[in-house]
């Protein structure tokens, strides 16, 4: 008589165990993905060292800075004003939309 009511409630461990699964197998899917677009783009943005590309975030753009070093997870730009002043910025490579630069 309790295997009755053992069964039922075995099913539904199982069920709710299986849909746990899938979920952290679909974050993990999601993750590989956005990690395997941060490093091809890291290997586009190194052929773009010592030039000055366009380069379009999510927030912001950024115009008239040259592209100094990449890793796999930021770019380095710089910038020098009117006064002469270098000016350095970090930008994370995830946060980056669009690249627009000249074929030269």
């Amino acid at each position: 008589m309790w295997a009755l009511g053992f069964v039922p409630l075995v099913i539904v461990f199982y069920l709710d165990h299986s849909q746990k699964v899938k979920k952290i197998e679909n974050k993990i899917k999601r993750i590989e993905q956005k990690e395997k677009g941060n490093t091809d783009m890291s290997r586009l943005l190194k052929e773009l060292i010592g030039r000055t590309p366009v380069i379009v975030g999510q927030l912001f753009g950024t115009d008239n800075w040259e592209v100094v070093d990449v890793d796999e997870e930021w770019v380095k730009l710089r910038r020098v004003d009117k006064k002469g002043k270098e000016k350095f910025k970090l930008q994370r490579i995830e946060d980056i939309q669009t690249i627009q630069f000249d074929g030269k």
